[in-house]
């Protein structure tokens, strides 16, 4: 008998910078998956990413997404854009895969899930961070009860200022900064883990018109009684750096990206187990984004449950915001 092999799922992206190249590239190594079409602002990004993926270019987005070839849409453009682009593709009736976060403001989010619930079609939201294996890790120990009952997280995530089309991340009203734009991985994260943000205190340079400058510490009080630490930074010179622990009452979880290993637990001297358990910090078989987009396409395909719901990218973006909010009027916002 011969086994059923379900058909890629074709995807037009739509943003053919560094997001979307990206995401062309992980198609490559995603049998689930295949790129039909390309759309960019830039012609000739466009074009050298449809080349590279033996896709074809479109001269506008209305192309890419009502093409009869196309059954999902990648949005991977600028975050002020996300809106218009998801709508134009749910006007096309087809599924949505958008780049975090999914819209720039909460009525448009909002807007933006219940156009897909109303044409019954799937919105997935790129929030990569759940398919990084040390992540997922962290995750599951915690649920798992490895370190007892969690007390304490830090969390900080740094790069150097990001250089976008435009340098559009320079400005706060389009790209909401570090914050909005990259903190928000370690927000999510904390909500998938341990439930709703009772409120958040922020401080930072939201608004203060430092030019590619941007830096915010978050406090945050889960009601589950977890009391968290995010720093998020725009401000180191180069590279990209993710550290920070989990603390409970039977001990530790530390993760840091510099080192060679990911993520160490260590006990409190437990009387009957092994001293720490190691996961290594390079990607074992694949790349969190080629997981990641696998996933998405078995989503679509009816394979999978999503591991992010639009619900779920809608608090993250509600939690962030408040964030903002906080740092920008340095006092604390109830959620």
């Amino acid at each position: 008998m011969t086994e059923k092999v379900s058909k890629p799922v074709r995807l037009a992206i739509i943003g053919a910078g560094t997001i979307g190249t990206i995401h062309g590239l992980c198609s490559l190594q995603s049998p689930e998956a295949a790129v039909t079409a390309v759309w960019s602002r830039s012609a000739e990004k466009a074009s050298q990413l449809a080349q590279r993926l033996g896709a074809r270019a479109c001269s506008s987005v209305e192309e890419a997404v009502n093409s009869p070839d196309v059954d999902a849409v990648l949005i991977c453009t600028p975050t002020f854009t996300h809106e218009a682009h998801a709508m134009a593709a749910i006007r096309a009736g087809k599924h949505v895969i958008c780049e975090k976060p999914l819209t720039r403001e909460l009525d448009t989010a909002q807007a933006v899930i219940e156009a897909a619930r109303a044409a019954g079609v799937q919105l997935h939201v790129a929030h990569v961070v759940r398919f990084f294996l040390e992540f997922r890790r962290l995750h599951d120990l915690v649920q798992q009860g490895a370190i007892g009952q969690p007390a304490l997280v830090r969390m900080t995530r740094a790069s150097s200022f990001p250089h976008g089309s435009g340098d559009w991340h320079n400005q706060i009203a389009l790209s909401g900064g570090v914050v909005l734009d990259m903190g928000i991985h370690d927000l999510d994260w904390l909500l998938w883990t341990f439930g709703s943000v009772e409120r958040v205190y922020g401080r930072g340079l939201y608004q203060r018109g430092a030019p590619f400058l941007d830096y915010a510490l978050l406090t945050l009080r889960l009601r589950s009684g977890v009391i968290a630490h995010v720093e998020c930074s725009w401000a180191e010179p180069a590279g990209f750096r993710v550290h920070g622990e989990v603390s409970g009452d039977k001990g530790m979880l530390t993760y840091d990206s510099l080192d060679s290993t990911a993520l160490r637990v260590d006990l409190r001297h437990p009387p009957d187990t092994p001293p720490g358990v190691n996961v290594p910090t390079t990607y074992t078989a694949e790349s969190p984004y080629v997981t990641q987009l696998r996933h998405f396409a078995r989503c679509v395909r009816g394979e999978e449950q999503p591991v992010i719901t639009p619900e779920e990218a809608y608090e993250s973006l509600r939690l962030a915001l408040a964030a903002l909010e906080s740092t920008n009027a340095s006092w604390p916002v109830m959620l």
